[in-house]
């Protein structure tokens, strides 16, 4: 048996996962309530300057 007919075996023979979006759309914001990241205020990067600064030498 080939590398990818053995996967194609174990992929067929692993048992479904039933998911619930709506439980886990809630914990997706708790983990990230938990990290410091906020869904109603969320933190942007500044802008770039738009002039070019030279160095200093």
């Amino acid at each position: 048996m080939g590398r990818k007919a053995k996967l194609k075996k174990k992929r067929k023979s692993s048992p479904k996962k039933v998911d619930n979006s709506g439980a886990n759309s809630d914990e997706f914001v708790k983990h990230l309530e938990r990290q410091g990241y906020s869904l109603k205020n969320p933190k942007v990067a500044p802008d770039m300057p738009d002039k070019k600064i030279e160095p200093q030498v």
